[in-house]
């Protein structure tokens, strides 16, 4: 497995964990008085959460486990093979659904609620990410066990 081939996603969720930081220096009152802070965090978490799963199918396939059929799928393998905890995967599901609630549901999206998520629960992001990158640099260089990358970033 090697890290640069998908060092593109790594930088993309960094940068939008500065621009999240950011975001989270405002107060309730100055975030929802400006729909740019809240289409930005939207924005900002929904793709922090595609790369994260961009990055997990990487490994996935990589190590030639199951081909997941859905987001949700992509957690349940890292579980089943032990990558990470029954309850950081309970987080890093709702996070899945909270992406699957903005793309499909994007005009009923709960203000109050978003900057809650925006600052309690973008922790959650950050600790994905470091369980991600323990599991590449565990594997970093090692032969591709199963020969066959199904997935191309």
């Amino acid at each position: 497995m090697k890290q640069r081939d998908i060092q593109g996603k790594i930088d993309f969720f960094m940068d939008n964990q500065k621009k999240l930081e950011h975001l989270k220096k405002y107060s309730f009152s100055e975030f929802s008085s400006n729909f740019e802070r809240a289409d930005s965090t939207i924005y900002r978490l929904q793709t922090s959460i595609e790369a994260l799963l961009d990055i997990a199918r990487y490994i996935i396939s990589y190590l030639g486990l199951r081909v997941p059929s859905t987001s949700a799928e992509v957690i349940e393998i890292l579980l089943e093979e032990k990558f990470i905890t029954q309850k950081d995967a309970e987080q890093y599901i709702q996070m899945v659904g909270f992406r699957n609630r903005v793309v499909h549901e994007y005009n009923s999206v709960d203000i109050k609620k978003l900057y809650e998520i925006l600052q309690d629960d973008s922790e959650d992001l950050k600790n994905f990410f470091t369980a991600l990158l323990q599991i590449i640099n565990e594997y970093e260089d090692k032969e591709n066990p199963s020969n066959d990358v199904r997935f191309f970033l």
